[in-house]
Parts: structure tokens; C-alpha cells; sequence
């Protein structure tokens, strides 16, 4: 989960073939709330995300281009970049400050909107979705197999190890526990797994205060966005003509937001976040196999195109790479599913944010559909 981030509108004014251009600009700043800055590691975030824009994209642009793949058919998910300052000495070498400022594209004024993250995804929007993720991915493994120096000094630079929360605080981390299992203790179909459940939360915790990691597994590792779900992507629709006006027409476009957390991890962690955070009510039920097949044709496919060796990356060793690395994700989307859920009214703003606050439950009927498939899901595979 990426910090709520302080953001502004800014518009620059250029003269540029002696006409004048307003140019619409986001200036993303550093959350006001203490609570914020400690809790979500922002003197490290910050720079992880402003390297996601000078390393990664880059990066991932001058692979597809050296490959060949024409400019019209290349991965384009990260907003336009236009500037940052970390500190005041501006050196991102050095940690972030209450100064540091990230200049991006505004994707509201290109046309870009945000989907509805109580309701999630239908299918053609998921179906979209997962093929740029899967691209998104394969770029990482392709830069790690074809350019092993540029995978270490850009993209692992970018997923720089971070914290979130405290791990030592255990009265903290207590109330994490007791807050999640009072949510979902309500819920009848899921009353046989409390147990478990718990045991997960814990677990997850202790992890976390002994610093220990979920070893990296091969071939399949890369840069994984590790927040992706509703929120954190924006899709571009086509102009509403006579026959669309009234209803939302197909996805022409989708925009990848909020890299403050990137970690060097398998694409299954973004994967099944997504599905399960992110999915309306009983798709995951009708169409699980079809959106696996989906992505991992997209990712070979990918790796094809620019010239990896595929051997390895077979249909039959990414289900055995989900079934070992899905169980991985289950407290994280566990827990997000209470501020993913909640009610509009109830969310304070980010100054006054505090512990207390990102723990209250409010999602009602929405947060009870998801857990119910989240459970009965990762019981039926054997993931819980």
C-alpha cells in the first residue's frame, strides 16, 4: 500500500513556436500527516517512485525500440515526466525531504479516468489490464536475461528495499490483527478459517519484524509493482459519440500510477493482488482460468518479440509458480480490502490520517462479497 500522497494542479505556461502553451501538470508532494511520512517509509518511497520514472520507463522504452517494435504497439503505461526534486541539496542519493516535488503528466486533462474501486473491474477492462501488466513484467525479465548490468543498476536501484509500518511495534501490529478478524468474523461463510487466518496475520508480522524476505525465485522474477489494484491505474475511453452518450464505451488506453513501493519480487504478487483486490462481484468465479491464460500469453508473447529464450517460462511452470508464491499475497490483499471497500463518506482526510483510522471498517456489503471469494478461492486451491 503507496502513501495517500499530497497532489496539486499546476499549470506551466511555455511559448513554443511562438504560441503560448499551457501545459497541465500534478505536482505530487509528501503526504502532510507524520503519521504518513513515518509509516510509509516516504524518505525512501519518494526516490523509489522518481526511479520508476528516470530508470525503469527509459529502460523499457529503449529495449522495445532497440527491438523493433514500433512505436504504436509499445508498452506506454507511465505518465509523462517532467521533473523532480528530492531534498533540498537535490540529490536522490540522498533521503527524501519535506521540500521534494514530482512533476508528471496530469491524466485527467489527457483524458485518462479512474475506475470505480468498490465495484472493480468487468472483464474487458481486466482483460486490458492484465495484457500491460504482463508486458509491464516481461520488460523486467527481459532487461534481467539481455542486459544483466542495466537490470542490476536501474531497475534493482528502483526497487530498493523499504519498510512499511512499524515492525516493532508490537501493541501496532496487534491491533492490526484483532481489527481484520473482527472484520471478517461477521462474515458466517468465513467463521471455519478464522484460525487460519489469523495464523497468516501473525506469521506476516513476525516475518516482517526478524526483516526477512520471501526468497527471489527464477526465471520468473522481476520488477513488481506491489500496490496495483483499482486505484493505481487510469484508463482513456473513446469520445463519446450519440451511440455512447450514457454509457461507458470500451477502454482505449491505461496509464500505471503510484510506484512508491516497487520491489524485485515474482509478477504473481501484482497478479494476484489485482484479481482479488480488484475484480467485480463473480468474475474471478466465471473467468479465473481464462484471465491466468491471458496474462501469460501476453508475457511470452512479449518475450518472444524482443529475443529471450523462453525454455522455462511454459504455461504448466507459471501455474506451479502461482500455486508456491499465491499463498504470499493473502494478508496483503486481505487487509486492503477494508480501505479498498470503504465507504466514501467514512475516509478522512490524509492530514488528520492516523493508525486508528486506515483499521476502521466501513465497506459494507462490498468489503463481505470479496472476502467470501478471496477465502473460498484460496481454500479451493489449496493456497490457505
Amino acid at each position: 500500500m503507496g502513501a495517500p500522497s499530497l497532489m496539486l494542479e499546476v499549470f506551466y505556461h511555455t511559448h513554443q513556436n511562438n504560441d503560448l502553451q499551457k501545459l497541465p501538470i500534478v505536482a505530487k508532494l509528501v503526504p502532510e500527516s507524520p503519521f504518513l511520512r513515518e509509516g510509509f517509509n516516504i524518505e525512501i518511497t519518494f526516490n523509489k517512485e522518481v526511479r520508476a520514472y528516470t530508470l525503469v520507463a527509459p529502460e523499457f522504452h529503449k529495449l522495445q525500440k532497440e527491438k523493433g517494435i514500433p512505436e504504436n504497439e509499445m508498452l506506454d503505461v507511465f505518465p509523462k515526466y517532467y521533473g523532480s526534486r528530492s531534498n533540498k541539496q537535490d540529490d536522490i542519493n540522498m533521503e527524501a525531504d519535506d521540500s521534494a516535488v514530482l512533476l508528471m503528466e496530469n491524466l485527467k486533462s489527457s483524458g485518462y479516468e479512474v475506475g470505480d474501486r468498490r465495484k472493480g473491474f468487468n472483464l474487458e477492462h481486466m482483460e486490458l489490464v492484465l495484457s500491460k501488466l504482463a508486458q509491464f513484467h516481461a520488460l523486467g525479465v527481459a532487461l534481467k536475461l539481455l542486459k544483466p548490468q542495466v537490470f542490476k543498476d536501474n531497475i534493482l536501484k528502483t526497487c530498493e528495499k523499504f519498510e512499511i509500518g512499524d515492525p516493532d511495534d508490537d501493541e501496532g501490529n496487534e491491533k492490526i490483527i484483532i481489527a481484520n478478524i473482527n472484520h471478517i468474523k461477521r462474515i458466517a461463510e468465513v467463521i471455519p478459517y478464522l484460525e487460519k487466518i489469523e495464523k497468516c496475520f501473525r506469521d506476516d508480522i513476525q516475518m516482517k519484524k526478524e526483516r526477512r524476505q520471501y526468497p527471489i525465485r527464477e526465471p520468473f522474477s522481476t520488477i513488481v509493482h506491489n500496490d496495483f489494484w483499482v486505484n493505481n491505474m487510469m484508463f482513456k475511453y473513446e469520445k463519446a459519440s450519440m451511440k455512447t452518450i450514457g454509457k461507458k464505451s470500451s477502454p482505449t488506453g491505461i496509464k500505471f500510477v503510484d510506484f512508491q513501493v516497487t520491489m524485485h519480487a515474482s509478477p504473481v504478487r501484482d497478479l494476484i493482488f489485482l484479481l482479488f483486490s480488484s475484480s467485480e462481484h463473480g468474475l474471478l468465479e466465471e473467468y479465473y482460468d481464462h484471465l491466468i491464460q491471458l496474462y501469460h500469453k501476453e508475457f511470452v508473447r512479449l518475450l518472444t518479440e524482443v529475443g529471450c529464450d523462453t525454455r522455462g517460462f511454459s504455461y504448466e511452470d507459471f501455474l506451479e509458480e502461482i500455486n508456491v508464491v499465491a499463498p504470499q499475497e493473502f494478508v496483503h490483499s486481505l487487509f486492503m480490502l477494508n480501505p479498498i471497500c470503504a465507504d466514501p463518506s467514512s475516509i478522512e482526510e490524509t492530514s488528520s490520517m492516523n493508525h486508528d483510522s486506515l483499521l476502521k471498517n466501513s465497506g459494507g456489503k462490498d468489503y463481505d462479497k470479496k472476502v467470501k471469494c478471496l477465502i473460498k478461492m484460496f481454500v479451493s486451491k489449496g493456497w490457505l
